[in-house]
């Protein structure tokens, strides 16, 4: 019984930590700027809307995100680059995707961390 006992918990370990039960994303190495963004993404409730792990919900995806081409509301495309992610964060109202139809609540982040958050995105991709 012993060595069962021994066995299994570094097979529990191995199995949380590949189901993402250590709290991180799953299969993304990130760099410090990016790490330092999913941390600020999910302790100001972006991830409620965006995924645990940017893979989307009632709000887009960022898997992927950045360097695509969106679609706005009025009918025009962007390609979601630093510039576009960093706007539509600061101001959530400037530029509306197509077929989304809650609107992000304005934040109180400020540039520096808002840089983080777009170098997460930017990771994502």
């Amino acid at each position: 019984m012993r060595v069962r006992a021994v066995v299994l918990v570094p097979v529990l370990t191995v199995l949380l930590i590949a189901c993402g039960g250590n709290g991180q994303d799953v299969g993304v190495d990130l760099g410090a700027d990016a790490r330092e963004g999913r941390t600020i993404a999910k302790n100001s409730g972006c991830v409620a809307c965006h995924g645990q792990n940017g893979e989307g919900g009632v709000g887009p995806t960022w898997q992927g995100l950045a360097g695509s081409v969106v679609e706005l509301t009025d009918g025009s495309t962007k390609i979601a680059d630093d510039d576009y992610l960093t706007t539509s964060i600061m101001n959530p109202s400037a530029r509306l995707r197509a077929g989304y139809t809650v609107k992000m609540p304005v934040n109180n982040l400020g540039p520096e961390e808002i840089a983080k958050i777009v170098a997460y995105i930017g990771e994502l991709s």
